[in-house]
């Protein structure tokens, strides 16, 4: 085995580079925050496991994409806790990623010389929502082709191109077998080369480059964080004092003072990897605990027709879904297109942004004010969506009501009827109930009154709807309020 051993490491450099990645220092004083990478890379890993062993029993056609996923599900040993793992691993990535990247921006870990291992992880970002986009769609049920619908209508929005960027993504005018076919090849095969490349890239700038020191440390120095023989210790000579921040370093006096915290630093094997390790298993102990205890839903099978499905996106692309509202008609592409390139250029570019010595985030004010604005804005879209966007498919009264009447159902709301109406049992009294009103009116009747009500009753003080509603907005209250029984409450089910 020892001849073996000798032989390889001759011709492939084995040891050279077990070696060169396991046997590196690292600078001393890091923190659980510099195992968000490793964590990271093994839920990549767990989603490249889980992927490979669902593809060899799915079927990239709609005709058996649903069916193969209840087979995998119901009928491979095992397969709903593979199928489960791989969906909650999807959101575990993204959630990750971002808490990697945002304490990296904490850490100033983007500045020189780190400036390219960070603009590599912001293409991982977008490639690991690339993911998340085309996967949606592989399980072929109603919130998957609902919700592709929805998202590969967003670049038509783009001037002059857009009709180009939807036939391009969906293969058609609609989305159907050539979608599918495109949306599993991205997800298998394109994206997974792109991220295996990417993937390297980052790992060999980090074992190139190093980690970054803790901004305080880096800053403070090492005299006092260790009562050693660290005075008489010339390797870490250069990293004794604080840094004098007016004063940049240049190449040579940073790789010095880089070099001297390593010089006391751990070993990546075993003593790093041991608390990356750690981590791993918390997080992998959580995805089994989802797994088990949540699953995996299954929805109908798509169903091109039904226009009721009321869709909604991953989680992950909530706040996106919710800004689009802010920006409808002529300028949705601004929101669909302009702002999220611009946010992922910016992301990219920060480096050349921030240039500065400083890397401690309480004297980056700027910075991190502007990090905590876009987080806290990511989250209240985020929650702001789930909050206003109605369920997929609402009942009431044991009615599950059509895409127009839930369009009718938020024009209601919007537009303050209750003020003076009771509707579905809710509402002030200043005008006549309109719950029941389908029993003393046509929806002609309905129809009319609301865009001139003056003309149907010369006494009425109701201001027409049209403007600022249009015809089918009114269509549309017109058809759920003909869905409201007679003395509707809440106690009877107003509204479920």
């Amino acid at each position: 085995m020892e001849r073996i051993g000798n032989w390889l490491d001759e011709r492939l450099g084995l040891a050279r580079v077990w070696r060169t990645i396991f046997h590196r220092h690292v600078p001393v004083g890091l923190n659980w925050m510099y195992t968000l990478g490793a964590a990271t890379l093994f839920v990549i890993a767990l989603q490249v496991t889980t992927g490979i062993l669902l593809a060899l029993n799915y079927s990239d056609s709609p005709d058996h994409a649903y069916d193969s996923v209840l087979y995998i599900t119901n009928s491979i040993p095992f397969g709903w806790i593979i199928r489960s793992l791989h969906h909650w691993g999807a959101s575990a990535l993204v959630v990750l990623l971002v808490l990697h990247m945002v304490t990296a921006f904490g850490l100033g870990a983007y500045k020189a010389p780190r400036e390219a291992t960070w603009m590599v992880g912001v293409l991982l970002l977008v490639i690991c929502l690339g993911f998340g986009f085309t996967g949606y769609l592989l399980p072929w049920d109603q919130k998957a082709y609902w919700a592709t619908t929805v998202g590969t209508n967003i670049p038509g929005a783009a001037p002059l191109i857009g009709a180009w960027l939807v036939e391009l993504l969906r293969g058609g005018t609609e989305v159907g077998t050539v979608t599918l076919a495109r949306f599993y090849a991205a997800h298998v095969l394109i994206f997974p080369a792109i991220l295996a490349f990417l993937l390297f890239v980052h790992l060999a700038l980090v074992i190139w480059h190093g980690v970054s020191v803790p901004p305080v440390l880096w800053f403070k120095g090492l005299r006092g964080w260790n009562k050693g023989q660290l005075d008489h210790d010339p390797d870490v000579t250069p990293a004794l004092d604080p840094l004098v921040t007016p004063k940049p370093l240049d190449a040579e006096q940073y790789h010095k003072r880089y070099a001297a915290f390593k010089a006391r630093g751990p070993r990546f094997w075993p003593e790093v990897i041991g608390d990356d390790t750690k981590f791993m298993l918390l997080v992998f102990i959580v995805l089994i605990g989802l797994t088990v205890v949540l699953g995996v839903s299954s929805e109908a099978r798509a169903d091109p027709t039904d226009t009721a499905y009321i869709p909604r996106p991953e989680w992950y692309f909530m706040f996106l879904f919710q800004l689009l509202k802010y920006f409808p008609g002529s300028v949705e592409w601004l929101g669909v297109l302009v702002l999220p390139g611009l946010a992922i250029a910016v992301l990219f570019l920060v480096p050349f942004f921030s240039r500065g010595e400083e890397r401690r985030l309480r004297y980056r004010p700027i910075g991190g004010g502007i990090m905590a604005v876009v987080l806290v804005g990511i989250v209240g879209l985020t929650v702001q969506a789930f909050v206003t966007t109605p369920p997929t498919v609402l009942v009431e009264h044991g009615v599950a009501l059509t895409s127009q009447q839930l369009l009718g159902r938020q024009l209601i709301d919007q537009q303050g009827c209750r003020s003076c109406h009771i509707i579905n049992g809710q509402g002030e009294t200043k005008g006549p109930s309109l719950d029941g009103i389908g029993q003393r009116l046509t929806a002609a009747d309905i129809h009319f009154y609301m865009e001139n009500p003056k003309a149907y009753n010369p006494a009425a003080s109701m201001t027409p709807l049209i403007p600022p509603l249009s015809h089918e907005d009114v269509e549309a209250i017109t058809q759920y309020l003909l869905t409201l029984p007679p003395d509707t409450t809440q106690a009877k089910g107003g509204s479920n």
